[in-house]
């Protein structure tokens, strides 16, 4: 995303290296003939979205009709509150070269007989304050697109990289879990080794006094067998949790080198992002400059 996007934005900035809209006054070709008329060139954008939104400034004034045919939109009877009652007819023919990436726009006006020039000081100088401020806004309007684009990008980057930071955090805290854990373990395994081991000796005591009480009366045989199968069932259930107790252990161990693993690729990825931030911080601050050289 990252390349196509800076592809973009190259062949943007090669669109308008001079940065200043000019507006001249020429001859242009419409459907009613040629005819004097205020020229500019449009930077970057599209021939249908300039078409579109010059549309809705003839729409914004009061009109009776609005259309447009191969790349020329028609004003009819549009009316100019600044230049009294009389309604205009305003031509504008867009030309799009596809080369250099820009579109010629050629604006005139029938005053009823007679096409605007500049010999109408007011008017004329009216047509080429609205026709310098649409062409600086078309040219603008894809530039301003670039920089939102490059500054969300730029908001995923650095939300990226906050999650890498807590993830690694995370990870640390896990590992000084997992280390507490593991001293707790070693702890109840020497606790639970001795208690075994002295279970271990009542066993053997319990043996020989069922040994001892084999020719003893019934109950008296059967109170110590019970009395062993319970010390043995006790020894059998610390032998199990001494065997558990190693095992979780083991299990936080592997858990910490996977953890330690993790955090070393986390840390090689916070470089890449950080890199990322940094270009893309200096790509947004070269479409803003791009930008305020507009005019």
């Amino acid at each position: 995303m990252k390349i196509l996007f800076t592809s973009i934005f190259l062949s943007l900035c090669a669109g308008i290296n001079s940065q200043t809209i000019d507006v001249k006054d020429g001859h242009g070709k419409f459907s009613s003939g040629s005819h004097d008329a205020v020229t500019s060139v449009i930077y970057e954008n599209k021939l249908s979205e300039v078409i579109h939104e010059w549309k809705k400034v003839m729409k914004d004034f009061k009109h009776e009709k609005v259309k447009d045919s191969d790349g020329e939109v028609f004003g009819d009877n549009i009316l100019i509150k600044d230049w009294g009652n009389n309604p205009v007819d305003i031509y504008a023919k867009f030309e799009e070269n596809e080369k250099e990436k820009t579109i010629k726009m050629s604006v005139a006006v029938d005053l009823g007989g007679t096409y605007l020039n500049s010999s109408d000081k007011d008017k004329h100088r009216y047509m080429e304050k609205m026709v310098k401020e649409f062409s600086v806004k078309m040219t603008k309007a894809p530039i301003e697109e670039q920089l939102k684009d490059s500054q969300k990008t730029e908001e995923k980057l650095e939300d990226k990289l906050k999650d890498l930071e807590k993830d690694k955090k995370d990870k640390q805290e896990d590992i000084v879990n997992y280390k507490n854990k593991i001293v707790k373990g070693e702890k109840e395994i020497i606790e639970k080794n001795a208690a075994l081991e002295k279970k271990k000796d009542e066993v053997k005591t319990q043996k020989k006094v069922v040994d001892a009480s084999k020719d003893a009366v019934s109950e008296q045989a059967k109170s110590s067998k019970k009395i062993l199968n319970k010390l043995e069932d006790q020894q059998n259930e610390l032998e199990k949790d001494i065997k558990d107790l190693k095992k979780d252990n083991e299990d936080y161990k592997d858990k910490i080198k996977k953890a330690e693993k993790d955090i070393k690729e986390n840390e090689e990825e916070q470089v890449k992002k950080k890199k990322e931030i940094e270009d893309q911080k200096k790509l947004t601050a070269e479409i803003k400059q791009k930008l305020d050289k507009v005019d």
